[in-house]
Parts: C-alpha cells; sequence; structure tokens
C-alpha cells in the first residue's frame, strides 16, 4: 500500500491499482506510520507527498515487494496441479474478437483453474505476478525484455478500413480516424475516388476507433483480423497491408514450468497458429482469400 500511494500520488490511485477500498489504504499507511513511529506521507489537496523519511525508504521498499513477489513465482512455478488462479493479460481486441472461443474452451476443459482476463494493453509486470501469461503485440522490430520468457507467435498486420456503403456513395470527403500518435498517411492517397478531409478525428484507444470506422465516420487503420472479419467494413482502395511489429506470448522464466501455465500458452499457441492467414490479412472473417 505504501509503495502504490508513493506511486499513484493519491489514495485512490492506490486503491484502483490495488482494487481495495479507499479506506483500507488509509487505514494501512496508518498503520504503517504508526508501527514505524514515523510519517510517511504529507496529505496536500493535490494528493499525498512523500515525506523525507517516507523518500529515505521508498526503494528500500521496493526491493522487499520485488524479493517477496519473487518468493511467491518460485513457489508458483513449481506448482503442476490443474487448479488455482491462472492470470491472463492481452490486448482488449485479441480477447473479443479473436480468442474468446479459444478461453472458452480451456475454461471448460479446466473447469478448477480460476482463469482471470485481463483485457488491457497496458504493460504489467509479469516479476511482479501481475500476470501470469501476457500477450502482447511488439511493435516493429523490437524484442520483449530479457527477463521475461517469449514465444513470437507471428507477424502482426493492419490495414485502412472504411464503412462498406461509403465506397458505394462518394457525396463528400470522409475523415482520416487515427490513435493518438498516428499521423495522416503521406505515402499514398485512398484510389477509388474517396476524397478526405484535411483534419483527422482523434481517439485515445483503438476500440473507439473500431466503432467509429463501423459507424462511417471516417477511414481508419486497424488489425487486419479485426478489420475483414467486420461485413460493414472493406478495405479502402489502394490501401496497404503493413506488418505493425510481431505477436509474442510471454511468461516469466520462474512460472513458465507451472502446469496451468503451460497448458494455457499451449492452447493460446495452438490457436494463434490457426489465425495466422487472418493475422496477415490474407483472408475474411468467413474463410475466404483476399487479395
Amino acid at each position: 500500500m505504501f509503495l502504490a500511494v508513493a506511486e499513484g500520488g493519491t489514495v485512490r490511485a492506490a486503491a484502483d491499482m490495488l482494487a481495495v477500498n479507499h479506506a483500507t489504504i488509509i487505514r494501512g499507511i496508518g498503520r504503517l506510520e504508526e508501527k514505524l513511529s514515523t510519517k510517511l506521507f504529507d496529505k496536500l489537496p493535490s494528493g499525498y507527498k512523500l515525506t523525507d523519511a517516507g523518500a529515505d525508504i521508498v526503494e528500500l521498499a521496493g526491493q522487499m515487494s520485488s524479493a517477496s513477489a519473487q518468493i511467491e513465482a518460485k513457489i508458483f512455478g513449481r506448482d503442476q496441479s490443474i487448479s488455482g488462479p491462472l492470470r491472463l493479460t492481452l490486448p482488449v481486441s485479441f480477447a473479443t474478437d479473436l480468442l474468446m472461443p479459444t478461453l472458452a474452451d480451456f475454461s471448460a476443459a479446466y473447469p478448477n483453474i480460476a482463469l482471470e482476463i485481463i483485457g488491457s494493453g497496458s504493460v504489467v509486470n509479469l516479476s511482479n505476478r501481475e500476470a501470469d501469461v501476457a500477450l502482447r503485440v511488439v511493435i516493429g522490430n523490437g524484442a520483449p525484455p530479457d527477463n521475461l520468457y517469449g514465444t513470437r507467435l507471428g507477424g502482426f498486420h493492419t490495414g485502412y478500413y472504411v464503412r462498406r456503403d461509403l465506397l458505394e456513395v462518394r457525396s463528400k470527403p470522409v475523415a482520416w480516424l487515427l490513435g493518438a500518435n498516428e499521423a495522416v498517411p503521406s505515402d499514398w492517397q485512398p484510389a477509388g475516388g474517396i476524397t478526405t478531409t484535411a483534419t483527422p478525428i482523434r481517439f485515445a484507444e483503438m476500440r473507439s476507433q473500431y466503432e467509429a470506422a463501423r459507424a462511417g465516420m471516417g477511414i481508419s487503420i486497424l488489425p487486419c483480423f479485426l478489420g475483414d472479419a467486420d461485413p460493414l467494413l472493406a478495405r479502402v482502395p489502394g490501401g496497404p497491408v503493413a506488418r505493425a511489429g510481431d505477436i509474442w506470448l510471454l511468461t516469466h522464466a520462474d512460472t513458465r514450468r507451472t502446469k496451468r501455465v503451460r497448458l494455457l500458452c499451449d492452447q493460446i499457441h495452438a490457436a494463434m497458429r490457426g489465425f495466422a492467414p487472418r493475422l496477415a490479412g490474407q483472408v475474411d472473417g468467413g474463410g475466404a482469400e483476399l487479395a
């Protein structure tokens, strides 16, 4: 709790991080300050600020937390039972639009494994057991951290998509639908008579961007497995299909030998091999080959 408040800066942020009530955080910090007979935080209108005493011990507290997580990981790595908790983190679109049938099959096959599915694009700390298995897209030619055990599952491809009926009725220019850090393409322009507006519309996360494209708001860059499978969407004429990065299945070196971790990884690995043509933008949702 001390580390969560130190990192988050507020009790509410710490409570959200640890998934507990904010009153629990306040009581916990109070007990720690009482135990140490010193004040660790100054309570300001903007949040909690470390005192000099708090700043002196925050690094040691981090070392204690890391050591505790390593002990837990070592013990978890020896667990060969097919029961107990198992946390998987993966991007929301992979969970909702690609792997949910696979995860449903896994849950049905191993009902005593308490699977927790964390749909998020945020990087989690596998060393601290924030998750046991992570499916992640590593952009460009990068590689996962050295302290993780990774299996490359294949390339991740994207394309440009627009609501299908906009290809038939081109009465007005359409907007570019872009993520926070995406730029308007400069190396190609839509073909087939499509024109675009000068001002893009931006989104903080991909799911809203996808729904905006489905609603006919404009042209969006989307994962091929998502755009090709949606009957409302079509690829923009002249738009490239590009490899954005690689998909990796990640575990921690200490926990990858846990039986339920291996079972989940094997099932995801097999499913992703079958999805390779979709991920590369080679087939639509019905299995038809695309040009």
